[in-house]
């Protein structure tokens, strides 16, 4: 298996898997958990991926987030493409600063802390509760909808308020030059065929990357995909950076 397979995979598994995971990474548990001083499973796991974005990028959008993985499976089915909305990316900014906001302002005004990733988990499996239900359903079929609506990611591109985060941990570390996964190009062998860009889940303008040796998208989620497209090994992912 080559490694788009071995990322499909993946995602499928994640997919699949989500009606159990669901719970475990829930944003809505962490939030309900830190009103009452609570540190849940949910904001144990965020942290631990955000942390791991220093050292992967934003790999966990491209191999294991269960919301990509819906959403790149849609558009393995349909072919999507993503449209273009003006403006309509600052949402996911917006929704970033309310989540995280909201989080440090309850961790704030909750004092003392226990520790209880079991919060909110009941046996950890389904089934759970209507309300539980209700909301991952309505997420999914929400995402699909999106999908359906603004193509390919739509979801991840305009309103994952997760991938802010992930966005500014990977722009830190690309500033900062710590090794690290990462895109990387020798312009110089580039023959502009541009099926980087069309084989690219998060729909970025490799191509024009290339020709202006700026690789380092906030948007990357490093999943390789460019690279295993290009007739010429024009790209690669690597750890260590350029001198």
């Amino acid at each position: 298996m080559n490694r788009q397979q071995i990322r499909t995979a993946i995602l499928i598994i994640s997919f699949l898997l989500m009606s159990v995971t669901f719970v475990y990474i829930s944003p809505v548990v962490m939030i309900f958990g830190l009103t009452k001083g609570v540190i849940a499973a949910g904001l144990i796991f965020w942290i631990a991926a955000f942390l791991l974005t220093f050292i992967f990028g934003r790999a966990f959008c491209g191999y294991l987030c269960p919301m990509g993985a819906e959403q790149e499976l849609i558009d393995k089915a349909m072919k999507t493409k993503l449209r273009e909305v003006p403006y309509l990316r600052y949402i996911k900014y917006l929704l970033a600063i309310l989540w995280v906001g909201g989080a440090v302002f309850l961790a704030a005004g909750a004092g003392n802390f226990a520790l209880n990733p079991s919060y909110g988990l009941g046996n950890g499996l389904p089934p759970w509760d209507a309300g539980t239900y209700g909301f991952f359903y309505g997420m999914t079929i929400g995402v699909f909808v999106l999908v359906l609506i603004l193509g390919r990611r739509g979801m991840c591109n305009y309103f994952c308020p997760m991938s802010v985060v992930f966005m500014a941990v990977s722009g830190i570390k690309n500033r900062l030059r710590l090794p690290s996964l990462h895109l990387e190009a020798n312009a110089e062998d580039c023959i502009k065929c541009k099926k980087c860009e069309a084989a690219c889940p998060m729909s970025l303008p490799v191509q024009e990357m290339v020709g202006k040796n700026e690789m380092q998208s906030p948007e990357c989620i490093v999943c390789g995909t460019c690279v295993d497209v290009c007739p010429k090994n024009v790209l690669r992912l690597a750890w260590s950076w350029k001198k």
